[in-house]
């Protein structure tokens, strides 16, 4: 008597070509991965909203350790919706 698995889909040639795809490759010789760096781009936008006062940001963080920082949601929402009716 012989038993098939019937859930074992036959090995086909794409089902070979997906398995070959899906081997990692050596990273390029120049690439930041071959060089053990990473590397990421700030938009000017993202500097731009970068703040520059150290005391600012030590008080926020003191104030959210304490749990004393509290955030609006109306007030996130509006300053949202109002940057992008600027635009």
């Amino acid at each position: 008597m012989r038993i098939d698995d019937l859930n074992r889909a036959p090995l086909t040639q794409s089902a070979e070509k997906a398995d070959t795809a899906g081997q990692k490759r050596a990273p390029e010789p120049n690439s930041a991965a071959a060089r053990g760096t990473d590397q990421a781009d700030v938009s000017q936008l993202a500097q731009a909203l970068a703040t520059r006062d150290p005391k600012r940001i030590e008080q926020l963080k003191l104030e959210v350790e304490s749990g004393k920082y509290d955030v609006s949601a109306e007030a996130v929402a509006k300053a949202i919706i109002d940057s992008h009716l600027r635009d």
